[in-house]
């Protein structure tokens, strides 16, 4: 029997989030420790009358995938859909990312799900798309192309964002478009800032490309110093060595000091952070991440080859001292 909650989740996302009709075809690629999600997406797409074809990462090879195995490659033609439901696993970055652009050329909705967890799936997923949409369409019409974001938390997070007009937002939200990809559970606004001042206290999660340094901030918050775009010192006072773990890893990649990526989370029902990155960027709140800035979307003038997400547990947020975030909840 699949657990109820997972089914209606699975049942989101295939029919909500990503539209599945009937005599289609979906790709569903998975490891074995997401067998249960992947028997209840299974599930899902049969019982529209679609046609379910799972792949298992372990089946096929030893892990890691370094890059996408030919017989994943082989069904994504002639599919509508496709879903990867992993965990995060070191060197699959390259695997992950040939998939997503497959899945573009072929004009695929593609729904990423690393990471992605039983309680997240149900509470990210249990929210209509729709709504969702609508929200992120509200706060994007907020926003100028110019204006000035204020964050801060009760933890400490005084940060200012400058936007520039020659930087496109990024809306992931509602139904997955042909040949467009999103990280479910869905509701995120992003883009590439002009300018980041102040201090962040990242008290959510903290993640990377490769899941080496994924983690809960919950006991452990990272305090973020930036100036002029780029992290100037970082500080833990519960875990020094943490600190100087994600230091280390800053100073490895060029331009991975840079705040690369600020995204508002838009998603109601993920209240609380989950430790997943993913999932946890769709909290309400403004997070921020180091280094990849995604070029050919969002018209940045430079990237990182790697990339350090953090976000926040909680903060407020205002565009133009107008306030849009208030404890948790938008009031655009």
């Amino acid at each position: 029997m699949i657990d109820p909650a997972l089914a209606d989740a699975a049942r989101s996302a295939i029919t909500g989030a990503l539209e599945v009709v009937a005599g289609r075809r979906v790709v569903l690629i998975g490891d074995r420790a997401h067998a249960e999600a992947l028997d209840a997406l299974e599930e899902a797409v049969k019982n529209i009358g679609a046609h379910p074809v799972r792949m298992v990462l372990e089946d096929l090879a030893p892990r890691p995938h370094r890059w996408l195995h030919p017989r994943i490659a082989a069904v994504l033609p002639d599919a509508q859909a496709s879903v990867l439901l992993i965990s995060f696993h070191p060197h699959e970055l390259p695997m992950r990312n040939e998939l997503v652009e497959l899945a573009a050329t072929h004009r695929l909705r593609h729904a990423h799900m690393v990471g992605v967890e039983r309680e997240a799936m149900v509470a990210g997923l249990k929210v209509d798309p729709r709504q969702i949409e609508q929200t992120m369409r509200a706060l994007h019409t907020r926003i100028g192309p110019s204006s000035q974001v204020l964050v801060q938390s009760e933890a400490g997070t005084n940060l200012t964002v400058q936007l520039a007009p020659w930087c496109r937002w990024l809306l992931y939200g509602g139904v997955v478009r042909p040949g467009a990809k999103d990280n479910l559970p869905s509701g995120e606004l992003v883009t590439c800032p002009e300018g980041v001042f102040g201090t962040y206290v990242a008290d959510g999660t903290l993640g990377d490309a490769d899941g080496l340094l994924a983690r809960s901030l919950e006991k452990t918050p990272i305090v973020l110093h930036i100036e002029k775009g780029r992290v100037q010192t970082l500080e833990c006072a519960l875990d020094p060595e943490l600190a100087e773990l994600v230091a280390d890893a800053i100073a490895s990649v060029p331009n991975l000091d840079r705040v690369g990526l600020v995204g508002f989370g838009l998603n109601a029902g993920i209240v609380r952070p989950f430790g997943n990155v993913f999932t946890d960027q769709k909290v309400p709140g403004v997070h921020i991440s180091l280094g990849e800035t995604f070029p050919a979307r969002t018209g940045a003038l430079w990237t990182a080859t790697s990339w350090i997400a953090f976000t926040t547990a909680s903060c407020d947020a205002s565009v133009d001292r107008l306030p849009v975030l208030r404890e948790g909840k938008f009031v655009v």
